[in-house]
């Protein structure tokens, strides 16, 4: 089935990314990518099904605060399976198209999931199998130069809290063999972000430095 980024779809079941149910039955799901550690699934934000037509209709054509996308998402980041989605249909109106590039912008800002803000078309065959998880990252974009300094921070603090959670499970829960290699897997990857954030907040914070010195001297030199 083909289908695209930032676009909301029928689906079924919500869990994250340790498999813990988020919401249950039938949901709506905004799609971001394909999950990089499973075929076969996707990640995104789901919704209960009831009375979601109207929030959809908003999140396309209206501009909402910060404020408004958070409490219309909450904490419901997660996975579904793919094979379950179907495009949604009310009253004969097709809603599966991409929402608004303003609340897709606020969406990256409040959840800091660094992806491209134009809607990527892709089929889901393509993603079905575990060598498809080697396919190059076409939905990711990490610009830096566009990430304010706490934003960076902020994922800094949410990936440390996660990576130590995952490091701690994985130290004191017996597993199938496959489900550890993913999730070492899963936990090097989590690693190699965590260093590319690091790396760039330290290059913002000496900038930081550097304007707060310049700023300095200019008062010195404007005593004198």
């Amino acid at each position: 089935m083909k289908i695209n980024t930032w676009t909301f779809y029928d689906a079924k079941d919500l869990v994250d990314v340790q498999m813990n149910p988020l919401l249950s039955g039938d949901i709506v799901f905004l799609v971001l990518r394909p999950d990089i550690n499973q075929p076969n699934r996707l990640l995104g934000f789901g919704l209960p099904k009831d009375k979601s037509g109207t929030v959809i209709v908003d999140l396309q054509n209206k501009e909402l605060s910060h404020d408004d996308i958070y409490a219309i998402f909450k904490g419901n980041l997660g996975i579904t399976q793919s094979t379950n989605l179907k495009e949604i249909e009310i009253s004969g109106t097709n809603l599966s198209s991409a929402i608004r590039l303003e609340n897709i912008q606020k969406i990256i800002e409040v959840y800091n999931v660094f992806f491209k803000t134009e809607s990527v078309q892709f089929d889901t065959d393509d993603y079905s199998t575990e060598e498809d998880l080697g396919r190059p990252d076409i939905f990711t974009e990490l610009d830096f130069n566009k990430i304010a300094l706490p934003n960076i921070l902020q994922s800094l603090q949410a990936g440390m809290t996660e990576y130590n959670k995952q490091m701690e499970f994985l130290q004191s829960t017996e597993m199938p063999d496959d489900e550890r290699k993913d999730r070492i897997v899963s936990l090097s990857i989590l690693q190699s972000n965590l260093i590319l954030f690091f790396d760039n907040a330290l290059r913002k914070l000496n900038n930081v430095v550097v304007e707060q010195q310049e700023e300095i001297n200019k008062l010195k030199n404007n005593k004198n």
